[in-house]
């Protein structure tokens, strides 16, 4: 069990491993698979040819304005291009919905080599060896903070869990399960594509088939850069970040918008230790990326040589980083 107050903040690349995509490639996938999906789904659901022509048309127009921009997030190209808010955030949830149904976890994860998930998974339970044990887990002392909308950590946690105690979910134990999940279940500061099937209303299992679902009904459930500005996710985010002793950067571009978010700069002290992947990055990037936490630091009363030594970014995945430093 992890017994140290624990915070991992989760991007992107953190999910890659299950087969969702990163930046550039939810780039390239909205620039070249969306507006064919799109048609596809009009098909079955706009029957008045010139709406489903002028919606098509629509389509296009935005992934070629947003392909010619060269802007590498459609999150910031969509908070300069409102027009395209609804279109835009109906793209991500199909491009996610895609990965989510083409992925999997442990052995089936794409990326098994790169799999975090299952090692976490491991530490967090490494003293359950009794029927009853489940009841443990919240005493875990980890929290997530994820700026990724797709769903693939809740469903892990929550999959493991209810298959670990299988005896007693079937039985009579479900309801104290899912409670026990419910006390260290991810925030997501953007929202999420969909509830999962055991998360209430408007739900969306898992992994079901993107070609099968009007994404319009889910877009509304996503938030851009700045439109989750003193959301209660970002005010518990706040909480969780000033209480760690060891906060994690997993899967993490460090942009300033996301760390602002955050309140970085304003929350960190140099009683924490921080710890980041840095995947590919060079040695110039990964130092910018320790500069802007020592700055949040400096502006609280100076740093020391263990300051220093307690920013560790590192060019590792979430994995071997988790093994080294967890």
């Amino acid at each position: 069990m992890i017994k140290e107050p624990t915070v991992f903040i989760l991007g992107a690349g953190a999910s890659y491993p299950y087969g969702l995509p990163i930046a550039s490639e939810l780039r390239k996938q909205i620039c070249f698979k969306f507006a064919h999906h799109y048609e596809k789904l009009l098909e079955s659901r706009e029957k008045e040819l010139w709406r489903r022509e002028e919606m098509c048309q629509r389509a296009k127009e935005f992934t070629n304005a947003f392909f010619k921009s060269s802007d590498q997030s459609i999150d910031v190209w969509l908070v300069k291009n409102p027009s395209f808010m609804q279109i835009g955030k109906q793209a991500i949830v199909s491009m996610i919905l895609y990965g989510e149904h083409n992925g999997g976890f442990r052995e089936k994860a794409p990326n098994p080599d790169q799999d975090w998930y299952s090692y976490l998974w491991k530490r967090l339970t490494d003293e359950f060896s009794c029927p009853k044990d489940y009841n443990k887990f919240s005493q875990n002392e980890v929290d997530f903070i994820t700026f990724n909308y797709d769903r693939s950590l809740d469903q892990f946690l929550l999959e493991s869990l209810t298959n670990a105690f299988y005896d007693s979910f079937r039985d009579n134990a479900k309801p104290d399960i899912l409670e026990q999940f419910n006390k260290r279940k991810p925030i997501h500061v953007y929202g999420q594509i969909a509830p999962l099937d055991w998360q209430g209303l408007e739900s969306l299992p898992y992994g079901k088939d993107p070609d099968s679902i009007w994404t319009g009904k889910f877009a509304s459930n996503l938030k851009v850069i700045y439109e989750a500005q003193d959301t209660a996710e970002v005010q518990n985010a706040h909480e969780l970040i000033k209480k760690a002793k060891r906060i994690f950067f997993l899967g993490f571009g460090y942009a300033q918008e996301n760390l602002n978010l955050l309140s970085i700069t304003e929350l960190l002290s140099d009683q924490q230790e921080i710890y980041g992947t840095a995947l590919g990055f060079t040695n110039s990037e990964i130092e910018k990326v320790q500069k802007k936490f020592l700055e949040g630091i400096r502006s609280k009363g100076g740093i020391t040589a263990s300051t220093r030594r307690d920013i560790r970014i590192k060019d590792l995945d979430c994995l071997k980083l988790l093994r080294t430093y967890l």
